[in-house]
């Protein structure tokens, strides 16, 4: 079962500034690979051309190459990519665009307010940036990653000069340690409580379940009545007064699910990748047990109360997704705020083609998506 069954682990819109950002490196080069650092074909090109200026924010120019980069940022993030593959009659391009500017701008935005703020970096916490970094490099070279003689790595897999790469990361480094402090001082009230509920409700409000789950995939027709009659028992057993806890740890085929003793939460971002248990569970009346058959398992759940706000309430999940709300309101407010000012270079920003790199991610995420349907 996906992680994403447990609503702690979703806990960013598309503008994601409060997310450990060094973690990303090594996924970044699956995504990006060849695309924003198409090769330039000579070494002058490869340590000068950045293309042109896109945009400027606050008096920083935004070159062609970091807006390509802060587009792998973008469409890095799960929920964009989901969105981008499922809605229908999206412009992608167009999308993808305007997302990269609305996340320029809060990254820059933030930034100087994050200086105003005397925040800075330790000597400790900025080592532990270029560490990252570096073993990034280590990685690839260990892994017999190879690079065109005088073709900078960075600029070969992010479009970047390395100064322009290391920067950011201890930028984003910095931005986090702000924020950090901001979801400290947040205004966690009830009505504050309640208003991130509302905003991120999709995540927190569901059924209360516990669910031991049985695989189905890969197996023949005779393989699956076995389990399939492996399912009924067990449901009758927990009928009878079976532990379910005891069952879950004996026979549950999914880890993540086991190791949560088969407790979850489902709620409406479950509806995509567990349809079938999702539609039980939104039925469902308090304290009822029954056996859902998927393509890929079978579930035995029993359901729970319902999850709402009331029963979350000052509760560590609610405090907490409400520290995220407060800080992303301020984001919104401060960069509709007129505080900073940017200026958008139009005709460049009309030209500039994502396509080869938004095309290149939704083959990388359509693979994970289907990976997830499947069980991988």
């Amino acid at each position: 079962m996906s992680k994403d069954v447990n609503s702690n682990s979703v806990k960013r819109k598309l503008i994601l500034l409060t997310i450990a950002g060094v973690a990303l490196l090594v996924l970044m080069a699956v995504i990006i690979v060849a695309v924003i650092g198409k090769k330039h074909k000579t070494k002058a090109n490869s340590s000068i051309n950045k293309g042109a200026v896109v945009l400027t924010a606050d008096g920083t120019d935004v070159y062609e190459n970091e807006f390509r980069f802060y587009a792998s940022l973008v469409l890095d993030q799960e929920n964009t990519a989901y969105a981008l593959l499922t809605e229908e009659g999206i412009d992608r391009g167009a999308t993808v665009k305007n997302a990269v500017l609305a996340f320029t701008k809060e990254y820059i935005f933030t930034l100087r307010e994050a200086r105003a703020a005397g925040i800075e970096l330790s000597e400790t916490e900025r080592q532990e940036v270029l560490d990252s970094i570096a073993a990034e490099l280590t990685q690839y070279t260990a892994e017999g990653g190879k690079l065109d003689k005088g073709e900078n790595f960075y600029e070969h897999f992010y479009g970047l000069t390395e100064k322009q790469y290391t920067d950011f990361w201890l930028n984003w480094a910095l931005i986090e340690k702000y924020n950090v402090q901001r979801e400290a001082d947040a205004d966690v009230s009830e009505a504050n409580q309640q208003a991130a509920y509302e905003a991120f409700r999709q995540f927190l409000y569901g059924r209360e379940c516990t669910v031991l789950s049985l695989d189905l995939r890969g197996l023949n027709e005779e393989r699956t009545n076995t389990v399939l009659t492996l399912a009924r028992e067990l449901e009758e057993q927990i009928r009878g007064g079976a532990d379910m806890a005891a069952l879950i740890d004996k026979h549950c085929d999914d880890e993540e699910l086991k190791e949560l003793g088969g407790k979850i939460t489902v709620t409406e971002v479950m509806k995509a990748n567990f349809p079938e248990l999702y539609a039980w569970a939104t039925a469902a009346e308090d304290g009822a047990l029954g056996t859902v058959v998927s393509k890929d398992a079978v579930y035995i759940v029993r359901a729970g109360n319902t999850q709402d706000f009331d029963s979350l309430k000052n509760t560590d999940t609610m405090l907490d997704w409400t520290r995220l709300y407060i800080v992303d309101r301020e984001a919104d407010e401060l960069v509709n705020s007129g505080k900073y000012s940017c200026t958008v270079n139009q005709s460049v920003y009309d030209k500039l083609d994502l396509s080869e790199l938004i095309d290149t991610s939704m083959r990388n995420w359509s693979n994970y998506f289907s990976g997830l349907e499947n069980g991988d």
